[in-house]
């Protein structure tokens, strides 16, 4: 039998198209490419005084390393698991709401810049987690004030306070 749903201990069977496989290593080839493109813009950072062993272009040069790591990750389990198609990985049709959602979404993060240049960044960050939290669906007080106060008291703290970054 070389049915998988009747004997499971048959090799899974290929039933994805052929392009299939390339499209699924899309993602994993633009994460490399932007790997990539960040390390050579982090290797153009001024190395400056050296004050500490760690240069101004340590962090942003490990995350560009990190990111190819996990990009090759990424390709190497899209190359050597089984391609299967299960219906429910199949993704749904672009319909016209999911369309102005994405494009609320990006207008929202381009409102987000000009906003926090005229406003301080609490205020300009709530507002855009508020309005992220509702295009995406979540409704309540939990989801559209809890979360966005909570999210923005943590990066306020984390960048803000403890690494003194000028917001």
């Amino acid at each position: 039998m070389s049915d998988t749903t009747t004997n499971p201990d048959a090799p899974a069977t290929s039933t994805a198209r052929p392009g299939r496989r390339l499209r699924d290593l899309l993602p994993a080839l633009a994460a490399a490419a932007f790997a990539v493109v960040a390390f050579v813009l982090a290797s153009q950072i001024p190395e400056g005084a050296r004050l500490t062993q760690f240069s101004p272009r340590w962090w942003p040069e490990l995350l560009a390393v990190f990111i190819l790591l996990l990009s090759v990750c990424l390709a190497a389990g899209v190359l050597f698991r089984p391609t299967v198609t299960v219906e429910e990985d199949v993704p749904e049709e672009a319909t016209r709401q999911g369309a102005w959602r994405l494009t609320a979404m990006l207008a929202s993060i381009v409102g987000y810049g000009v906003l926090w240049y005229f406003i301080d960044f609490r205020v300009s960050t709530l507002a855009l987690f508020i309005a992220l939290t509702w295009l995406g669906g979540g409704r309540g007080w939990k989801a559209l004030i809890l979360f966005p106060v909570a999210v923005t008291a943590i990066l306020y703290l984390l960048f803000g306070v403890l690494l003194r970054v000028p917001l």
